[in-house]
């Protein structure tokens, strides 16, 4: 078997609401819908992340220099092409963007070897160990706090037993937010909070003592990805657990946190390892630093859930509930669509990554990237506040 083609459909997906972050609002993402084609007549699909990237003209140029390297070659010896665009490709001098990018194709062609053989990717990856996983719930941020507080009632009646909020925003408007959290959900659920690299040590230290009585699962991210010893500073001096994001992009910064002892937690996807084999890869390293993991996600999509929850349920140590946010967009363009009511993600049953593109709303999704262009993930930031850490 050969691939023949690698296409790219650019998209924007507007959200069903306003999202408040560290970084700014957002009200939607774009994205790169990625479809490799074979000799075979099996068509693999994937996503590249384009609202963290450099733009989106930058990702399809990228995803078409990696097809070069891959188009006449068979998709089904993964670790080969990999191998092949990291050395041959020269990308393993640029990883975090790599990633972003390669794990679009990657996850493409886990889906041809698994459906060319009739098996899901969970049963590919070493088989179910689970047969679905814990999802978070996300209380969208927002400044109206009684609205957030509303929201999450709504959760705890979904069935939902763990929240995420965002912080990071202002001291005070993230103090109130996480004490309204802990008294609408209840002692009975856990309760995480992502401060997206707001702060610096002194700060993130000062700010999680004041958390602290609320029972944090753990902090995210609390300081910049770049300086893992402010991490660890935290982690010994804030009184909550904290978990490692952007931090955990890529297997040697993973290797890195453990050996300085820089979290509790470690958040990661394939995007961030460059693919679900890597991401398989990096979930073997925390197991083997007793490390829970946890699912990151840039997006809400099915098809990138599905590459996700392969691992997840294939892996022993996804012991806490997992990103999700499908509550975020209004229709989804991968059927099945992925579902968490009830506060759980079923594994993906297959063959392959078990979705296929719904034509219809992606195609809407198209147009509107036509029509509207870029939704950057960090297009209303806020200038002042963005230096680098945050002050």
């Amino acid at each position: 078997m050969q691939i023949t083609k690698v296409s790219t459909t650019l998209i924007t997906v507007p959200f069903a609401r306003t999202e408040l972050w560290a970084w700014g609002t957002r009200e939607g993402m774009t994205s790169a819908v990625i479809e490799v084609e074979t000799d075979a007549g099996i068509t693999g699909l994937g996503e590249s992340v384009v609202g963290f990237g450099p733009n989106p003209a930058a990702v399809v140029a990228l995803v078409d220099s990696m097809a070069e390297l891959v188009i006449g070659r068979d998709p089904r010896h993964i670790e080969a092409l990999t191998a092949r665009v990291l050395g041959e490709g020269g990308w393993h001098y640029f990883r975090n963007l790599y990633g972003l990018v390669w794990a679009g194709i990657e996850m493409a062609c886990w889906d041809i070897l698994g459906k060319s053989h009739g098996a899901s990717v969970v049963d590919l990856l070493g088989g179910p160990l689970r047969e679905s996983v814990p999802a978070m719930f996300y209380v969208w941020g927002s400044t109206d706090i009684d609205a957030m507080a509303e929201y999450a009632r709504e959760g705890v009646q979904r069935g939902f037993r763990t929240f995420y909020v965002k912080v990071g925003i202002d001291e005070e408007r993230d103090v109130e937010v996480v004490r309204r959290m802990r008294a609408t959900i209840g002692p009975g659920h856990r309760l995480r909070a992502d401060a997206n690299e707001a702060w610096t040590p002194g700060t993130a230290v000062r700010i999680c003592r004041k958390l602290a009585p609320f029972d944090l699962e753990f902090i995210e991210q609390p300081t910049t990805l770049y300086d893992l010893d402010a991490m660890g500073h935290v982690r010994r001096h804030g009184g909550i657990p904290v978990a490692a994001n952007q931090s955990a992009w890529g297997n040697f910064r993973i290797l890195e946190l453990v050996k300085k002892g820089a979290c509790d937690v470690l958040l990661t996807d394939p995007h961030q390892e460059g693919g679900i084999l890597a991401f398989k890869k990096t979930a073997a390293i925390a197991e083997s630093a007793g490390l829970p993991i946890v699912c990151h996600s840039f997006g809400p999509s099915s098809i990138v859930m599905n590459a996700s929850l392969a691992v997840a349920c294939s892996t022993p140590n996804f012991l806490l509930a997992n990103q999700a946010y499908q509550d975020l967009v209004q229709e989804d363009y991968a059927t099945p669509a992925v579902s968490y009511e009830g506060g759980r993600m079923a594994r993906p049953s297959g063959p392959g990554l078990g979705v296929e593109l719904d034509r219809r709303v992606l195609d809407r999704y198209a147009a509107i990237f036509r029509e509207q262009g870029y939704a950057a993930a960090n297009a209303n930031a806020e200038a002042e506040r963005m230096t680098f850490p945050n002050q």
